[in-house]
């Protein structure tokens, strides 16, 4: 049978388990982009899900390559579920940095091919980890702020902070979801009970119907990838999440019921079950629910977004540009990352300025971090060295968004 193997990537390329200590409080060696390796090709996710010779697919070496056992599938079993699910799934416009990114679309790959089992939790969930600490959960809010900004600010960036995001076209060869020109596949048919439940949601209010639908969709998306796996067959009636998001829609529980979930108990439990015959019939439910939430207008994240905080004192921090005059202490940063050896992507900084202009809580959040002396003085180690600050120019202005696109 096919052998499948994960192709590790450290995107800082030796960076992070240099810097990880004094940024985060906590040591981090890699930062990875994975690949999965079977049948002769890599699969990743690039631009959206690609292709490419193994080892050969981005521009960084291998890190490390783990062997996750053998699969029964065929390639064109799996070429036909990326065409069919993953393409749908994982896109450039989905694409985040911190819960979405490459690694979450490698577990997918590894997962169809192994009956359920994926990467191991320390890959797909190196977020997380490394943004745990204090310090990580200040550079974890920027992040989120700054890939809100380039995603909502236009200027092409439907990719947000994916270093690969220029991935794709022509070799590496990349999947392109259903041509809207192509022939429309028959409809998957669904129960006419499905429908009305659908309908009723519909008439919620946009936010409503819009957490409903998503998380009737993962819920479904989850039996579909894992039928055999009971854990993603059952739910908590009394689960707070399902409480609010599916059960406190109109709709919502009738939706579930009509999907083929049926009152249970567990370990004394109220539960929601489904059986695993039902489990492999769920494609008719998940189009419907997917195709019913694209039709919903795009969230405005700055509905979600908490108030931003008081706007720094002049002459705090930065000074009265963020990446301006700075304090004394901090010798080589006063130019903006711009001014130094193989600074940063100048498109990019405008950019980053324009943000923290902008955002008075982003603002904060980096001063903070910037007022860490032994974090600042290993940044400005590293941007003494050249090797290092080529590596870092590479990955922010060689590639398409922000480094670190690996989380």
């Amino acid at each position: 049978m096919p052998k499948v193997q994960a192709y590790i990537y450290d995107i800082t390329q030796g960076m992070a388990s240099r810097l990880s200590m004094a940024m985060l409080g906590k040591q981090i060696d890699v930062i990875p982009h994975t690949g999965i390796v079977v049948f002769g090709r890599e699969y990743f996710f690039g631009s959206g899900p690609c292709t490419g010779e193994p080892g050969k697919s981005i521009p960084c070496e291998v890190h490390q390559i783990l062997d996750l056992g053998d699969t029964e599938k065929t390639a064109e079993e799996l070429d036909a579920h990326i065409q069919r699910v993953l393409v749908l799934e994982h896109t450039a416009e989905n694409y985040n940095l911190l819960s979405h990114n490459c690694n979450h679309y490698a577990d997918d790959v590894a997962k169809f091919l192994l009956n359920g089992r994926g990467l191991p939790p320390e890959i797909v969930h190196i977020a997380e980890e490394a943004l745990s600490t204090p310090r990580g959960q200040a550079l974890r809010a920027i992040i989120e702020n700054f890939e809100r900004q380039m995603r909502g600010g236009g200027g092409g960036a439907s990719s947000g902070l994916n270093p690969f995001g220029d991935i794709g076209g022509g070799v590496p060869r990349a999947f392109a979801a259903p041509s809207a020109a192509a022939p429309p596949s028959a409809p998957v048919a669904v129960s006419p009970e499905l429908e009305d439940a659908i309908q009723e949601i519909l008439r919620n209010p946009l936010e409503v119907r819009r957490t409903c639908l998503q998380t009737l969709l993962k819920i479904t998306e989850n039996v579909e990838k894992n039928p055999g796996e009971a854990k993603f067959r059952r739910i908590k009636m009394e689960n707070a999440v399902f409480v609010k998001k599916v059960a406190g829609c109109d709709g919502g529980t009738e939706a579930l019921l009509a999907a083929g979930w049926v009152p249970s108990t567990h370990d004394a439990e109220d539960v929601w079950f489904m059986d695993d015959v039902t489990a492999t019939r769920q494609s008719g439910a998940r189009q419907r629910f997917a195709a019913e939430l694209a039709k919903l207008p795009a969230e405005n994240p700055a509905q979600r977004q908490a108030a931003p905080a008081p706007a720094p004192a002049a002459g705090a921090g930065f000074g009265s540009s963020p990446f301006g005059a700075a304090p004394g202490n901090l010798g080589g940063l006063g130019a903006g990352f711009g001014g130094l050896p193989g600074g940063m992507n100048p498109q990019m900084l405008a950019q980053a300025q324009q943000m923290m202009q902008n955002n008075p809580q982003m603002m904060s959040q980096a001063q903070q971090m910037m007022q860490n002396p032994q974090m600042m003085a290993q940044v400005q180690q590293m941007m003494q060295n050249p090797q290092m600050m080529a590596q870092m120019q590479q990955m922010m202005g060689g590639q398409n968004g922000m480094g670190g696109g690996g989380f």
